[in-house]
């Protein structure tokens, strides 16, 4: 009988805690869950508001199909206004950015006179994708229109099945 009352003296984590910490901490759990549970509900709430606000603001903000003028577009890319600032083929000197601005004029033209291919894609009033297929390169490039301007997204080459059909 002394051992085990020195085993218990000794390893007190054995001992199972007071009822006054038992009942703190299944207290602080609780609150801890039904805290949750509040923050899901109003997190669902806010997300329920919001979305439609946003939508409504995406719809009204909205550009026309005629806001896009697609050889000017297609100029700015081909000279390379959309580059970051570190990008290696960015122009960077003053005949660099002459060059380039000449280049994309011939090359805007050349696409133009040889049939580019503008596509609007209108998604419900709330975004447009414009896209233009360039005849002579074999490349296809797109635009997201939406809160009042068109963003271009990116370039890419059309595959061998989508090149005889621009032809």
């Amino acid at each position: 009988m002394t051992s085990n009352k020195s085993n218990n003296e000794t390893n007190p984590a054995a001992d199972p805690p007071p009822p006054s910490e038992l009942t703190t901490i299944g207290l602080s759990l609780l609150g801890t869950f039904v805290a949750a549970r509040c923050l899901a509900v109003v997190s669902r709430l806010a997300t329920a508001l919001a979305a439609p606000v946003m939508g409504f603001y995406l719809f009204s903000t909205c550009p026309t199909s005629d806001s896009f003028d697609g050889k000017r577009e297609l100029k700015r890319v081909l000279r390379g206004d959309k580059l970051p600032e570190d990008h290696p083929d960015k122009p960077k000197g003053f005949f660099e950015k002459t060059l380039a601005k000449v280049s994309a004029a011939i090359e805007g033209e050349a696409a133009a006179l040889a049939g580019c291919k503008v596509e609007i894609m209108d998604l419900w009033g709330i975004i447009k994708i414009a896209s233009i297929q360039h005849p002579i390169t074999k490349t296809a490039y797109f635009w997201l229109g939406a809160v009042n301007k068109w963003r271009f997204i990116m370039a890419k080459d059309l595959p061998k099945g989508e090149r005889s059909k621009t032809e």
